[in-house]
């Protein structure tokens, strides 16, 4: 699979598109507690700009670009995820001690997809009511991304 791809996956996971293919902003029902528009796991809680900006870019009929634009977590969600994983000060920087625990979690992939599943549900803990209704859907999609992700380690 290429990096292409695997980025297109990851998307999907959450993605909403229109009859024609692309991403789609749509209204997240009450009580979600990610604010009132999402596209692609990206609301308007956490992360307005960059909602604003790929919806900015649909609008214009730059596809490919929101595409690019739509990883879930936003620009620092997933770096501090990764660096729960790795043990390290979750800061959101990807710097040189994250990249040199990375090269270093890289020589057991199984051990370090089981610690990015863990530290993915312990990010979300902390800002999500495991009583919503919303919690078992979360949690089923993290357990398919980790199972997929597994997949591509054979």
């Amino acid at each position: 699979m290429t990096p292409l791809e695997q980025a297109r996956r990851i998307v999907d996971y959450e993605a909403r598109r229109d009859a024609q293919g692309h991403l789609k902003v749509y209204h997240l029902p009450a009580g979600d507690g990610g604010g009132e528009r999402e596209v692609a796991g990206i609301n308007d809680r956490y992360h307005p700009e960059v909602l604003n900006r790929i919806e900015g870019l649909l609008a214009a009929g730059k596809f490919q670009e929101a595409e690019d634009a739509a990883f879930n977590r936003g620009p620092t969600g997933a770096v501090r995820i990764l660096q729960d994983a790795l043990g390290l000060p979750a800061d959101g920087i990807a710097g040189p001690r994250t990249k040199s625990a990375l090269q270093e979690a890289e020589a057991d992939p199984e051990k370090l997809l089981g610690d990015l599943r863990a530290a993915r549900e312990r990010y979300e803990r902390r800002t999500r009511d495991e009583s919503s209704p919303f919690w078992k859907g979360l949690s089923n999609r993290w357990d398919r991304q980790h199972e997929d992700s597994r997949s591509m380690l054979a």
